[in-house]
């Protein structure tokens, strides 16, 4: 049996984290809470980080990976946005209900001093006790909605904090985790316009010997990167990983787009 590539060994981190999150949606969503909810704020993508209190202790600090782009980095950058929209399709990587085996997820998310966010999602195993067709809900502030198929919207009672879990699970960062051991091998390609925007595109193929190490036995990925100021405007992954000698098709795609455009707006339902 041959040990898990670093890629592999992150990617089933995901996949664990992914499961976690279904099952705490899944249960807010369902169940009405023992105890008053805990005000939170909505989590947009990628997730808001909380400044600790003075007694927490201080986080240790992810090393910046050698290479061209960093991928968690250009994610993250994705908060000093005032909103933007986002596609992300995954198989794969998140546990899914879909015969494909793929999970979607397009959202609005408005950021700032007066978060929110409105999403859909589908595939995603473990919501199917919701009812038919995809899952749709809003957050604004601490409140929250949802709607699956052509349903009516009801309140979620556990407000936006229910939606914490799938919103850092789905979140952009923690998707392109998984490939942050290929960092060292994309090479650039050129600029490009993507999505709208002025990118400087980045390729790694499955036949580099540091994405052999990683762990991706074919295939490639390509990510697009902000000009500017280097944030992600797009990744496509497509390509198969060796896990355990088991090899394992992975899809990742995600489109940032209508970056701080005015008509990013998110309101209540109707």
């Amino acid at each position: 049996m041959h040990p898990p590539s670093a890629l592999a060994a992150r990617l089933a981190r995901v996949g664990l984290l992914a499961a976690a999150a279904v099952g705490l949606v899944g249960c807010g969503l369902m169940e009405a809470p023992a105890s008053p909810a805990t005000s939170g704020r909505v989590r947009s993508s990628p997730p808001v980080i909380v400044s600790p209190d003075a007694s927490d202790e201080v986080p240790t600090l992810r090393p910046v990976p050698s290479g061209a782009v960093d991928l968690i980095g250009a994610a993250d950058a994705l908060a000093d946005l005032d909103s933007y929209r986002v596609s992300v399709l995954s198989q794969g990587l998140v546990p899914s209900s879909a015969r494909d085996g793929r999970v979607t997820m397009t959202s609005t998310l408005i950021q700032g001093d007066r978060p929110a966010a409105a999403f859909t999602m589908t595939g995603v195993d473990g919501l199917e006790g919701l009812g038919d067709g995809p899952l749709h809900a809003i957050v604004i502030g601490d409140e929250a909605w949802l709607r699956s198929g052509t349903g009516r919207w009801a309140k979620s009672p556990g407000g936006a904090a229910d939606f914490d879990a799938a919103f850092t699970t789905l979140s952009p960062t923690e998707l392109v985790a998984g490939f942050e051991a290929l960092a060292p091998a994309f090479v650039k390609v050129g600029p490009e316009t993507k999505n709208g925007q002025a990118t400087t595109h980045y390729r790694v193929d499955a036949a580099d010997p540091v994405a052999i190490e990683a762990g991706l036995t074919a295939g490639g990925a390509d990510v697009w990167l902000g000009r500017d100021a280097g944030e992600l405007i797009a990744i496509l992954v497509d390509g198969t990983v060796d896990v355990d000698g088991t090899v394992t098709p992975v899809v990742l795609q995600i489109d940032v787009n209508h970056i701080d455009d005015p008509t990013n707006r998110v309101r209540p339902p109707a």
